[in-house]
Order: structure tokens, then C-alpha cells, then sequence
């Protein structure tokens, strides 16, 4: 349990001094940032337990709104996501609850498998259990570290990779079903980085965002988080945007806090942003150039 803290207080000392670095955040500020806060935030309806039920809108500010979203689109599944309580802090991967206090909400879903969910495992795996519950199976597929494209629809009709040679093999009988599926997901999920993730999305303007859509930065130290929801205002011209990540250790997919806006749910970036318009989270700081969704 030391060594976990430890481990996890060192992760995020390298990142908020990579940051520092890079995007000139303050390490004693984004610390104390990270103190657990007391009062029950004014945003959340602690009898929700989807997205958009758990947060109210209406403490958002004046004139900002939903846009409608179609059932059966990823921005649908998305706010239909479930939550674990109100109450409920974010655990590692071995049970050990999260000594920072980074995050306003937790996603309902079991980690597994342990090692595996950090910010782009949590990403892929939104984004696959997604298409295979649309049963859109053929645009599952993710690029792996060593550019090898890993399709769904190959590996249910039975094909397995061969990591010799970067092909297929046909290994095993045709199964669509829901255990195949979480062993390609595994499969998936131990060959991807941040770096292979981000080639499988194109750039998007700040003005077009949506639920869905990624702020994703690679390198040795890259990060990225899932924009959950986004809350639009067209007489300020801006966007409020919910963030979920993943970190290193492995736990679970947390909705982040901003604590530079009354510790709001959504983080505000005006649509005429440009490309080096910072977005600061508790343990990263992104830009609008980092935005991305995904190409398929």
C-alpha cells in the first residue's frame, strides 16, 4: 500500500512537472489543488446515476444547454453512462481508494483486466464496448504500438494475431459473442499506447466539439481524456466540457473536478480558442490543438 502511494504521488509529481515545463502550470498550485474537499457540490443530484442525470445544468451558468443528442449515437451512450454514488472515491486497481482528490464522479464499470485501464485503455475500451453493443462490428478496430491494425470482425471470425509477423492466423471457430469479445478487448488493450490511440482520430476544431470526441497528447509522457459532455452557450460563445480519465496505477475512470471554477464538473474553453488555449485539469494541462475524435 506505501509503495502504491508512493508510485502514485511520483506519477503525478512527473506529470505536473512535465507540465510545468511544457505548459507552465505551478506545481505547489496544482498540489494543493489536490486536497479533498469537504461541501457537497452544488452540481450534483446524488439521486442520479447516468451522466446526465447526476449533473445539473442549470448551476452551469446562464444560457448554457445540451444539444440533443439521437439515441443509439456514442454522445447518447455516453451521458447514459453508468455512476457509482455520489459519495464514492476512486480506487486503484488492487481495491486501494485514491489519495487524490482529483475527481467529482466515478464511472460503474469493473476493472478489468487490472494493469490495463489507464487514459487510453479506458478510451478504447468506451469507444469498442460501444460499436459491439450497436453491433457496428466492423468499425471496431484499433492500431496497435507496431502499426499492426487489430479488426474485431477478424478476430470473431476466428483469425489470431501472429506477433511474429505482424498477420493473422485462423486459430479458432466463429464467435461474436460476448467473451470473445472481452478477450479481443484484452488483447487490444495490452498492445495500445497513448501514441498508438491518437492514430486512430483526426483533428477537431474547438467550435465543432462534441461528446465523444479526445484531448490526447503522446510522447513518453502523453495523456488523454474522454470529453463525456458538453454543455454549449451561444450568447458568451463557449463550451463547457466534462473530462474522464484513466491514470497510472491502473483505476478506475474518474469524472475530473475544476477546481479553478468553483470545482465544477465542466471546464469552460471559448470557441474562438486558439490552437494554444490552455485547458488545465488537476494532474495535466491540455491545449485546444489536442483535440481529436475518433475517424470511424
Amino acid at each position: 500500500m506505501i509503495l502504491k502511494r508512493l508510485a502514485c504521488f511520483w506519477l503525478l509529481c512527473v506529470s505536473v512537472c512535465c507540465s510545468y515545463a511544457h505548459q507552465q502550470i505551478d506545481t505547489a498550485e496544482t498540489q494543493s489543488r489536490a486536497v479533498p474537499s469537504e461541501k457537497t457540490s452544488k452540481y450534483i443530484n446524488p439521486e442520479g446515476f447516468t451522466i446526465g442525470a447526476r449533473f445539473d445544468i442549470t448551476k452551469a451558468g446562464a444560457n448554457y444547454y445540451r444539444k440533443s443528442v439521437v439515441n443509439g449515437t456514442f454522445e447518447y451512450y455516453l451521458l447514459n453512462l453508468p455512476l457509482k454514488p455520489a459519495t464514492y472515491k476512486t480506487h486503484f486497481a488492487d481495491g486501494e481508494e485514491k489519495s487524490f482528490d482529483v475527481q467529482i464522479g466515478v464511472l460503474d464499470l469493473p476493472l478489468t483486466p487490472a494493469g490495463c485501464h489507464q487514459s487510453s485503455g479506458f478510451i478504447i475500451r468506451l469507444r469498442a464496448e460501444y460499436l459491439y453493443n450497436s453491433k457496428l462490428y466492423g468499425r471496431i478496430h484499433f492500431n496497435y504500438i507496431n502499426g499492426f491494425v487489430c479488426s474485431y470482425a477478424k478476430w470473431a471470425a476466428g483469425f489470431r494475431v501472429n506477433n511474429t509477423n505482424n498477420g493473422w492466423e485462423h486459430t479458432a471457430e466463429l464467435d461474436y459473442g460476448r467473451e470473445n469479445f472481452k478477450k479481443y478487448l484484452d488483447h487490444v488493450l495490452k498492445n495500445t499506447t497513448v501514441s498508438s490511440l491518437s492514430r486512430e482520430m483526426v483533428k477537431v476544431n474547438i467550435r465543432d466539439v462534441r461528446p465523444g470526441d479526445v484531448l490526447i497528447q503522446t510522447g513518453h509522457n502523453g495523456h488523454a481524456v474522454l470529453i463525456l459532455d458538453a454543455l454549449y452557450n451561444d450568447v458568451e460563445k463557449t463550451v463547457k466540457l466534462m473530462l474522464a480519465q484513466g491514470f497510472t496505477p491502473a483505476q478506475e475512470m474518474e469524472i475530473l473536478k475544476n477546481y479553478e471554477d468553483d470545482e465544477s464538473p465542466w471546464f469552460t474553453v471559448p470557441l474562438d480558442s486558439g490552437d494554444e488555449t490552455m485547458i488545465r485539469t488537476p494532474q495535466w494541462t491540455f491545449y485546444v490543438k489536442d483535440l481529436r475524435r475518433f475517424s470511424n
